[in-house]
C-alpha cells in the first residue's frame, strides 16, 4: 500500500471493521491505525457503509469512528484531512 500511496494513490480506510455490529465481528482497530500511520493521512480517505440496514445511522457511526481515531492518537487535523479534504480533492471541490 505504501508503494501505491507514494505513486499518488489514495487508500480507503473504512470504519466498519472497528465498530461492533449485528453481523460483523470486530477486528483489531490497530490495523486501521497502522495503515494511517504507514501511508500518512494525506493519502488516506475515511469511508463507511453506515446508514445501511443492520448498521448504525451514518452520523452516529462516523461519530463513534472519529472518537475511536482520536483515542488512538490520530489528530483532529489528520481526521479532517482524511474525512473532508482528501475526498474534496478527488472530486475537484477544493
Amino acid at each position: 500500500m505504501k508503494q501505491l500511496a507514494d505513486l499518488g494513490v489514495y487508500v480507503g480506510t473504512y470504519c466498519q471493521p472497528m465498530i461492533p455490529s449485528l453481523y460483523q465481528p470486530v477486528v483489531d482497530p490497530m490495523e486501521t491505525i497502522h495503515t494511517i500511520r504507514a501511508i500518512g493521512a494525506e493519502r488516506c480517505i475515511i469511508g463507511s457503509d453506515f446508514g445501511q440496514v443492520l448498521h448504525m445511522d451514518a452520523m452516529d457511526g462516523n461519530r463513534v469512528f472519529v472518537r475511536a481515531l482520536l483515542g488512538f492518537g490520530i489528530t483532529p487535523a489528520e481526521i479532517r484531512t482524511m474525512i473532508r479534504d482528501n475526498p474534496a480533492r478527488l472530486l475537484w471541490l477544493d
